[in-house]
């Protein structure tokens, strides 16, 4: 069993013109060049995921390699313990105790958080206030919808 690995210098260099030219128009070799851009990264996307999945297929069937050897990287990382934390000083644990924002909304909803907020921040509310298009499609027809959707450009 012998790997040898790719190199993508001759693909690019020899092999792909051959198989797919690159047009001598400036405008056909640009659409060329994002149409191979989007094939690659799809390809990059699919090997990816094939590489994911043979890598569980090792871990799953145990499989064992006299030739090649697998390093799983471990990364330490640290959490505050914030039980010992409350116990040991409740002064700095009540300072900076807090939940998330994504976890604020899961637990107490869009709506309950937009009214907290209103409360505070009154009219001025109105430079924060989104409404996301997904949301809006649940109410109104298609054709309505459109009434409501401002185009932007990036």
């Amino acid at each position: 069993m012998t790997y040898t690995p790719f190199d993508p210098q001759p693909f690019l260099a020899t092999t792909l013109p051959r198989i797919h030219p690159r047009p001598a128009d400036p405008y056909e070799a640009a659409l060329h060049s994002r149409d191979l851009a989007y094939i690659f990264e799809e390809f990059h996307l699919g090997f990816i995921e094939q590489y994911h999945t043979d890598i569980q297929t090792i871990r799953n069937e145990n499989a064992q390699s006299t030739e090649y050897q697998i390093i799983w990287p471990e990364q330490t990382y640290y959490e505050v313990n914030i039980p010992k934390l409350q116990t040991d000083h409740p002064d700095l644990h009540q300072k900076l105790v807090h939940l998330r924002a994504t976890d604020a909304e899961k637990i107490l909803g869009r709506d309950h958080l937009y009214t907290a907020a209103k409360q505070l921040l009154g009219t001025t509310i109105r430079d924060y206030e989104k409404i996301t298009i997904t949301d809006l499609k649940k109410h109104l027809t298609a054709r309505d919808l459109t009434t409501y959707l401002t185009p932007k450009t990036r």
